[in-house]
C-alpha cells in the first residue's frame, strides 16, 4: 500500500513539473480598465496567448414598476454584460468564448478548435 502511494506521488509531482513549460512565464501585453457610475470595461491580453475582455452597463429598472416611487424603482436595475475570453491550449488549439449576462442569465457560445 505505502508503495502504491509512492508511485502515485511520483507520477502526480512528474506531471505537475511536465505541465509547465521550464522558464516560460506569462507577461502582460495589454491591461485596461474602466470603471464608471453606469458600467465598466476592461480587457487584457498575455504573451501565452490569453485574451479576456468585458463590457457591463447597468441598466435601470422602471421607475413606476408595481407601484414603487423611482427612487425604489433603482433597485429594479440590472446589469448587462457582454464579454469573450480565449486562450491556447498547450497543443496549440484554440477556446474561446463570447458571452452575455444579462436579466436573462449567462449565454455563452463556444467555439473550440477554430481559428
Amino acid at each position: 500500500m505505502k508503495s502504491q502511494i509512492a508511485i502515485l506521488v511520483v507520477a502526480f509531482v512528474f506531471v505537475c513539473v511536465e505541465s509547465k513549460p521550464a522558464g516560460k512565464e506569462s507577461e502582460i501585453l495589454r491591461y485596461d480598465n474602466d470603471v464608471r457610475d453606469d458600467g465598466y470595461a476592461f480587457s487584457f491580453e498575455t504573451n501565452d496567448p490569453i485574451k479576456r475582455s468585458e463590457q457591463g452597463v447597468v441598466v435601470p429598472g422602471p421607475p413606476h414598476a408595481q407601484g414603487r416611487s423611482p427612487e425604489e424603482g433603482e433597485y429594479n436595475s440590472h446589469l448587462q454584460v457582454k464579454g469573450d475570453f480565449g486562450f491556447n491550449f498547450p497543443d496549440g488549439l484554440p477556446f474561446h468564448v463570447d458571452f452575455v449576462a444579462d436579466e436573462n442569465g449567462y449565454r455563452p457560445k463556444v467555439s473550440f478548435g477554430q481559428a
